[in-house]
């Protein structure tokens, strides 16, 4: 997506500071990196140091670095032998959004916080994962 800041384009007006779904994105720290697949946002953490959920005894790959919500629902902690880690993401600058078939992800110093149209989502960080 091309970023447009503030000009109408066939009657609608783009905002800076709100990314729409494409290819995903990365925290301005490098080690939050996002991206859509279908109606879900999966993002993935390079380094964590809190305490990571207990791991499914049918989970015999990665698990504890990655994390998805859909636009209905509640969050899931994934067991992903993949990552979204792209380097050549955009970067998301802290105090913008992104938004994509009802998630919105806010990009914070504290963090990524991705919230669906029930409420429900996950805040994560290097120090603390929050599934709400």
């Amino acid at each position: 997506m091309r970023w447009l800041a503030s000009i109408p384009v066939f009657g609608l007006l783009l905002l800076p500071g709100v990314a729409h779904a494409q290819d995903g994105f990365q925290s301005p720290s490098g080690n939050i990196f996002c991206e859509a697949d279908g109606d879900t946002i999966r993002c993935d953490l390079v380094n964590s140091s809190f305490a990571k959920p207990p791991r499914p005894r049918d989970c015999d790959t990665d698990w504890g670095h990655a994390y998805s919500v859909g636009p209905r629902g509640a969050s899931s902690v994934l067991c992903a032998g993949d990552t979204m880690v792209n380097r050549g993401a955009r970067v998301l600058r802290y105090g913008a959004r992104w938004d994509s078939k009802g998630v919105t992800c806010f990009s914070e110093q504290t963090g990524m916080r991705c919230i669906n149209m029930d409420g429900r989502g996950f805040e994560i960080s290097r120090t603390r994962l929050n599934r709400f």
